[in-house]
């Protein structure tokens, strides 16, 4: 092990630490939070003061960590400039189930080099599960190896799936795809795309697909997907998926097949 995989798994543990402790707050918040101190920040998409003091929390701690290192943030509690290390991360995603007393929601954390993604970290304080991936098979939960599924056919899959706040027309015909596959696989929306990309890394679903989509919601659990064995792509099958605001996520074994079958047919 040489000193600069030494230095990330000091980080990982720092990072571990503070996604714990942002994930309790927010446990605790969510007993005593009420409805009338939600503020809209769009259609169906709500913002707290709890997400923001989260992301205050994140940003104080990681920047500690890494003191010259960049931020990339949903609430923009601190202003993006372009530097050789970036922290992308939700302090809460999944704020809709949060809001209404439901679960899953999670911290995500990604720490990027220049254009790579080295380190993600994804939480559920509900569940207590705990996802982390340094690096190409090295993928935990909770310290236990990751491993994608074996599914390689629509038939009996089991798919997470999400529908964006503004729907347009491919969206549409997406979902409609996914309609005529109702009576062969099973599909299932939870609510937090970082939480859905990590459920295929652990093999509990086999592929998950979501448009209108931001980098800090797939930054953490792209990564520790890659990192567990599955592949990550946007629509048109390419690697434009953390910027580009699209993701089909899988196993790997199912991509081309949910490509073909759900994504790309008209």
């Amino acid at each position: 092990m040489n000193d600069k995989e030494m230095d990330l798994n000091n980080i990982v543990d720092e990072v571990i630490l503070l996604a714990r402790t942002t994930g309790a707050y927010l446990a605790s918040e969510q007993r005593s939070l009420q409805k009338q101190e939600i503020e809209l920040k769009g259609t169906r998409n709500y913002v707290t003061y709890i997400d923001k003091e989260a992301e205050r929390r994140l940003v104080k701690g990681l920047r500690a960590i890494l003191p010259e290192s960049a931020f990339l943030t949903e609430e923009e509690t601190v202003t993006f400039e372009p530097r050789d290390y970036s922290w992308i991360i939700d302090p809460l995603d999944g704020t809709t189930n949060y809001v209404h007393g439901d679960s899953p929601y999670s911290v995500s954390i990604a720490l990027m080099h220049e254009t790579k993604v080295i380190l993600g970290v994804v939480f559920d304080p509900v569940a207590d599960q705990l996802f982390v991936a340094t690096g190409n098979g090295a993928a935990t939960l909770n310290g236990e190896p990751l491993g994608v599924s074996r599914q390689e056919s629509l038939t009996n899959a089991y798919i997470g799936f999400g529908i964006p706040y503004s729907l347009d027309s491919r969206g549409e015909t997406i979902l409609v795809n996914a309609m005529k596959q109702f009576r062969n696989c099973s599909f299932r929306i939870k609510g937090s795309a970082a939480l859905e990309i990590c459920y295929v890394a652990a093999g509990i679903s086999d592929a998950y697909f979501h448009s209108g989509l931001s980098p800090w919601d797939v930054a953490a659990g792209a990564f520790i997907l890659e990192c567990a064995g599955g592949r990550c792509s946007d629509f048109s099958g390419g690697d434009h998926y953390l910027f580009g605001k699209e993701m089909v996520a899988s196993n790997g074994k199912l991509h081309e097949t949910l490509m073909q079958h759900i994504i790309t047919a008209e």
